[in-house]
């Protein structure tokens, strides 16, 4: 499962990144906890569902940690109350994140990306839940998931402290 939409989507919030959108007004700019629920996914479409904890994906970049080699250059191409368009060029992949909000707390996001493997595009909805509760983990799937299906089938392969993380993620 490909974590860089909802990556992507927190790192606005990164201070090398640009202003959050004024799409978020209202909901708390990006943190607390999001329903993410997959819409397409490589053209292909998807329905499935987890939930992100914004707060934790912005711990290790506020901390200075974590920060990947990996250079972006940010262009907010538009920003209204009902949408935006964030431009990215990552070393050699650009890509264009549209944000358009669907209610007070939901918000549609389409990617188109380009780069050397080719050109890629996704679709997700992102629902805010409200804060992130005592102890959440970044990302939660559902426990009936197909991940969390093959990873509880390989549980007992890991070692104790690999199955405690991912396994935390389905409940």
């Amino acid at each position: 499962m490909k974590i860089l939409p909802f990556v992507l989507f927190a790192s606005f919030a990164f201070a090398d990144t640009p202003p959050v959108p004024k799409v978020f007004k209202g909901m708390q700019g990006q943190k607390g906890q999001y329903q993410v629920e997959m819409l397409e996914a490589a053209g292909k479409s998807s329905a499935r569902k987890m939930t992100i904890c914004t707060d934790n994906l912005m711990k290790p970049h506020a901390e200075g940690k974590g920060r990947s080699e990996v250079s972006c250059k940010y262009k907010l191409l538009k920003d209204t109350a009902d949408e935006a368009m964030i431009e990215s060029t990552c070393n050699e992949r650009t890509s264009t994140v549209t944000l358009k909000r669907e209610n007070a707390k939901s918000i549609l996001m389409s990617m188109q990306s380009t780069g050397p493997r080719g050109a890629s595009n996704m679709k997700a909805r992102y629902t805010y839940l409200g804060a992130c509760r005592e102890g959440q983990g970044t990302m939660s799937l559902d426990p009936d998931s197909p991940e969390c299906k093959q990873m509880k089938a390989q549980a007992a392969q890991m070692d104790a402290k690999t199955r405690e993380r991912l396994l935390a993620m389905c409940k």
